[in-house]
């Protein structure tokens, strides 16, 4: 099989690694139309480098890896998608209002699609699964409201490497806070299905050396009527990633750092009982990554394909939003 990478900061190593680890035997190719300043890739796996896009392409690859900054990503999804290329896109999609009305227009060209999957991973956490499932049966009652929120310190998300020189701090590689963290919109959609009348406020009010939000915070109504909330920020020293369910028959709370699932009813709170590794995020990209290469040798569709990714990136570009900042950004 051959692999054609387009991206090998930290996340297209370990998609490399995990794709060398499910087939072993697979051959790498590596987009880099400049020299890297540095080369940690083949310490890892052997590849070997096209120079250029075409070059790339001449070596017929069976499946692309998207892992570049996502203000880059769309003409690499329209050429896998005319092509025919399985690929993984990694989350966003794309990074504008305006590449994704692009994307969908392709999209909308083609009855049937290449095998492919979006890199929201999170979907792939058996705790957030038996979460899905709890509403999905009714455990919980009817759901009245529910919020989702995350966040991290930036400078702290990537240790060796300078926070202001990364994709996350700049507005053109397609960063920003709503975009980065939006594995909360993914969740909340995956779980509670639709949502409608996005409202949203989008800040930039730390001291961080970013030209894009810090901070956003959206509220929205599912189908059925339940309010939803959703905050994402770059600012809290001390990392956070947590999901409250509300019905009228219990409380559901996941909480990502503390590993813990716990419903609250009338008869008390109780925590969940999961499977051994329910809250191991590095097990999610080899289900993704297993996921897809079972699709492509089946040609068939995965649990999580594009149409998702653009789904979650509608929350986004849809929403009513106001901006705010000390800043001037």
């Amino acid at each position: 099989m051959r692999v054609l990478v387009i991206g090998t900061g930290s996340i297209g190593r370990r998609h490399m690694q995990t794709i060398q680890a499910l087939r072993p035997g697979v051959c790498f190719d590596v987009l880099r139309e400049r020299p890297p300043k540095s080369d940690v890739v083949e310490r890892d796996v052997f590849f070997t480098v096209s120079s250029s896009l075409a070059e790339a392409m001449s070596k017929r690859p069976q499946l692309m890896v998207i892992a570049n900054p996502s203000a880059l990503h769309l003409p690499l999804l329209r050429l896998a998608i005319e092509e025919g290329i399985p690929f993984y896109a990694e989350k966003p999609v794309v990074s504008s209002a305006e590449d994704l009305e692009t994307l969908k227009n392709c999209i909308a060209g083609y009855k049937v699609l290449p095998p492919n999957i979006v890199g929201c991973n999170l979907r792939f956490l058996p705790s957030l699964q038996a979460l899905k499932e709890m509403v999905e049966r009714g455990d919980l009652g009817n759901i009245v409201h529910a919020s989702f929120e995350a966040g991290q310190w930036l400078p702290d998300w990537r240790p060796g490497i300078d926070y202001r020189a990364s994709y996350s701090s700049r507005k053109s590689l397609g960063g920003g806070v709503a975009l980065d963290l939006i594995h909360e919109l993914d969740s909340a959609r995956w779980i509670l299905g639709e949502l409608y009348d996005v409202q949203a406020i989008f800040a930039k009010a730390s001291a961080l050396e970013i030209d894009v939000e810090d901070s956003a915070s959206f509220l929205m109504r599912s189908r059925l009527g339940a309010s939803v909330s959703v905050h994402v920020n770059y600012v809290s020293r001390l990392p956070f990633r947590r999901y409250r369910i509300v019905g009228d028959q219990g409380t559901a709370e996941w909480d990502l750092p503390s590993r813990t699932l716990n419903v609250t009813t009338h008869e008390g709170s109780n925590a969940v009982a999961l499977v051994p590794g329910a809250f191991d995020i590095s097990q999610t990209y080899i289900a993704a990554m297993s996921e897809l290469l079972r699709a492509i040798d089946e040609r068939a569709v995965t649990s999580q394909g594009i149409e998702d990714g653009i789904s979650a990136l509608e929350l986004i570009f849809r929403s009513n939003s106001t901006r705010l900042s000390r800043y001037g950004v």
